[in-house]
């Protein structure tokens, strides 16, 4: 059975119509509370001759329903329309049938004139009325059982933000316009970019798209503020297995921050899903941030106003008054807004100009509703509360956070936004937040101040969610993060609060303690904690390197690197290759005897461990600074390494990374064969041509990388394009792709509502009776 208790009043109401328009074949139309003396829908809205009355009712009891009909009967006389129905969703016995339509016999042939939950669920299951079910997104959504397998690894890999509170979303999610416009974009061109400004509904958007594309059968891949570092490499492995990826807040929360990599990996990433067609990438941002990456970095501009990639524009001015409507009562429906407070939104038509409201947006609606908030007024001012938090929008975290909260609360808030954009180890959270209490003479430390902080805000202004077996920490949505931003700007005294009693090296990144060069110059970076041990290592001896800096309490620092020459990329630092061999320049060497530091066991793992982009950037800085330890002492070792990195690299070769070099469209025109009456490709010839010239690019970029090797050594390495390994099925699934442009599974026409009535006023009333 269908779960109907996920549908509203008003989407039951529509899905009955829905059934009963099918079922007797003709066209009906609903009808808002006031103007219908009570119909719920009928064929006419003159004649009235057929009268279908609803009842959601989910989860009440016969009696109920019994006495609401009751009522009913005088209304129906005076109409005397030929056919009257009835739909609930209610479980009825023959006995209460019996007793209804003897209630109504006069309207009705007989007691199937009264469908009751089970009658709709097996009308539903019947194959020939699946256009219905795909229709009502939330039944074709709980049909294919999908969000109960929400923390299934298999499915959803590192997605513990995506699915908090993913159930509740759900429900209350509206499938708008611009909802089966991305759609349609993802089917056709594979790679969406959505754009709207703070609380459109960015990212409940993607989500639920992920969650579509997770009922087909994809897997999903997320990750939000623009890590995506990892993503590639754990998806290319299994190329022919559907999979989504989603990049939330792809360039970042508040401003433009592409990390030094972060292009090249988001262009690498693209070309991939390009030419995978079982790959899907979904990103989002805000609408300022992009036009700001637009503007400083060319690669990104290019790559934004190519034709082949599509962006979409979440428009809340665009957006129809019926679907901020249903988002709107959504939440009102599904959060349990009291009957007294939703008599304020109806009195007088109030949710008319709420929805009309210049500064309306999900994200407002979201925090109107919800009992935290509404439950600061009393219900017969819940319209003007409501009113107030659109006509201040920036505004609405304010009042809680100076009137309502306890100190220990917003320095707990500071301190996380001191941290995070997102969400961090709670062990981080309360190693700074506990520190920073222990150098505030007003807190009182004899209460367990921790644990009353995160019941009180929890819910309220955080989130804890479950990842990886551990607890993390974030603002309950991107709204708080705003308003902390804001507040912090204006807050000198603050700011400098956290600066005097930062305990992380993540608050030194954000600019919520001392400059970090000053913090190495004066010995005391060993005083923060690090993410782990390799970031501590690097992070000090990259800026150690790059200052010159010789302090007694760095020399464990160096000691330890020698030791394990770990492997590691950090944002901003420098590679080890770089950090080994700056550190043996002849000033390091002084202070720090680096040459003594030096294991041979550790040099060989390390030699053995480099990839040839590492063996190519540990060439060019030994040319650079003049370092001819290496070669003198490891030569063979050197020879014996690179030639197993140069293997390596051959045959681990990613097609798509060359594919866009290639004038693949000549190519065909220069493969095409007449085959008796028509031209017919040559498909195998194209594939080996473009393998060829992938094998020929390959082997002179290896040959490029290590040019600057001493001629004696590159006199001992053999290169050779056959060793270079490119997958021909790889190859060809471009090719395909290139000739073959995907065609969208569903019909968004059909999925789309049809109210059957005219004028956005006159739905709004219909949501709302």
């Amino acid at each position: 059975m269908y779960n109907y208790s996920n549908l509203s009043d008003f989407e039951f109401e529509i899905l009955c119509r829905d059934i009963m328009q099918k079922k007797l074949g003709i066209k009906l139309y609903t009808f808002q509370k006031g103007r219908d003396g009570g119909i719920d829908i009928t064929d006419d809205p003159k004649n009235k001759k057929v009268i279908i009355q609803v009842k959601h009712y989910i989860n009440s009891k016969y009696s109920d329903l019994l006495g609401t009909l009751k009522k009913e009967v005088q209304k129906v006389k005076e109409l005397q329309p030929e056919k009257y129905y009835i739909c609930c969703a209610l479980n009825l016995t023959a006995k209460n049938k019996r007793e209804l339509y003897d209630m109504f016999s006069d309207y009705m042939e007989s007691a199937n004139d009264i469908m009751s939950l089970i009658d709709i669920d097996d009308f539903l299951e019947c194959p020939e009325n699946m256009d219905i079910v795909r229709k009502h997104y939330k039944l074709w959504l709980e049909s294919t059982e999908i969000l109960g397998e929400v923390f299934n690894q298999n499915v959803f890999i590192d997605c513990e933000s995506l699915l908090y509170n993913i159930e509740e979303e759900s429900r209350r999610f509206v499938e708008t316009s611009c909802y089966y416009e991305c759609l349609d974009i993802l089917e056709k061109e594979k790679i969406l970019l959505l754009l709207g400004m703070p609380g459109t509904g960015k990212t409940v958007t993607t989500k639920m798209l992920a969650i579509y594309y997770a009922s087909k059968g994809y897997r999903i891949r997320y990750t939000t503020n623009g890590d995506i570092s990892d993503i590639k490499n754990a998806i290319s492995t299994q190329k022919d297995l559907p999979e989504i990826i989603l990049l939330d807040d792809c360039l970042g929360q508040h401003y433009f921050r592409m990390k030094e990599t972060q292009g090249n990996e988001l262009l690498s990433l693209v070309k991939y899903v390009t030419c995978h067609k079982n790959k899907k990438l979904i990103m989002n941002s805000r609408v300022t941030i992009f036009q700001q990456a637009k503007e400083q970095v060319i690669e990104f501009r290019q790559f934004a106003e190519d034709e082949k990639f599509k962006i979409k524009i979440l428009d809340m001015g665009k957006l129809s008054l019926s679907d901020k409507g249903r988002i709107f009562h959504n939440h009102i429906y599904f959060k349990g807004l009291p009957a007294d407070y939703y008599q304020d939104i109806l009195k007088d038509f109030h949710y008319r100009e709420i929805v009309k409201h210049n500064n309306y947006t999900p994200r407002i609606m979201e925090f109107v509703t919800r009992e935290y908030n509404f439950k600061k007024v009393s219900s017969g001012h819940y319209y003007e509360y409501v009113l107030r938090c659109l006509d201040n929008p920036t505004e609405i975290w304010q009042d809680e956070f100076s009137e309502k909260l306890q100190q220990e609360d917003r320095v707990f808030l500071t301190t996380l936004y001191s941290l995070t954009d997102t969400s961090i180890d709670e062990n981080v959270v309360k190693r700074a937040f506990n520190y920073r209490l222990s150098n505030n003479t007003i807190a009182d430390t004899s209460r367990n101040i921790w644990e009353d902080v995160l019941k009180r805000l929890e819910g309220a202004f955080i989130q804890i969610i479950e990842k990886n077996g551990k607890k993390e920490i974030g603002a309950i949505n991107p709204s708080v993060n705003d308003f902390l931003r804001e507040y912090l700007q204006k807050n000198d005294i603050e700011r400098e609060y956290i600066r005097k009693n930062a305990t992380e090296y993540e608050q030194i990144k954000r600019g919520f303690s001392e400059n970090m060069e000053d913090i190495i110059r004066a010995g005391q970076a060993n005083l923060y904690h690090y993410a782990n041990q390799n970031e501590e290592m690097y992070v000090i001896l990259t800026y150690v390197c790059r200052l010159d800096v010789f302090h007694d309490n760095y020399k464990y620092v160096v000691e330890r690197f020698f030791q394990t020459l770990p492997y590691g990329f950090f944002e901003g630092m420098m590679g080890r290759c770089e950090i080994l061999i700056r550190l043996l320049l002849d000033k390091f060497d002084t202070f720090y005897h680096t040459y003594d530091c030096l294991d041979d066991s550790s040099l060989m793992e390390f030699f053995w461990s480099l990839n040839l982009d590492e063996f190519q950037t540990f060439i060019e800085l030994a040319e650079k600074y003049d370092i001819d330890f290496f070669y003198a002492k490891y030569r063979d070792l050197l020879v014996e390494t690179l030639e197993d990195a140069i293997l390596a690299y051959m045959e681990d070769v990613e097609a798509d990374d060359y594919y866009g070099d290639y004038d693949v469209s000549d190519l065909l025109k220069h493969n095409m064969r007449y085959n008796g009456y028509y031209e017919e490709l040559d498909k195998q010839s194209v594939v080996n041509n473009v393998c060829e010239w992938i094998k020929e690019d390959v082997e002179k970029e290896v040959s490029e990388m290590i040019e600057n090797l001493p001629q004696d050594i590159l006199d001992k390495i053999r290169i050779s394009k056959s060793n270079v390994k490119v997958d021909k099925s790889d190859v060809e699934e471009y090719i395909e792709s290139y000739l073959e442009p995907s065609v969208p599974e569903y019909d968004h026409h059909e999925m789309d509502y049809d109210y059957g009535i005219i004028g956005e006023m006159d739905i709004l009333d219909c949501i709302f009776k």
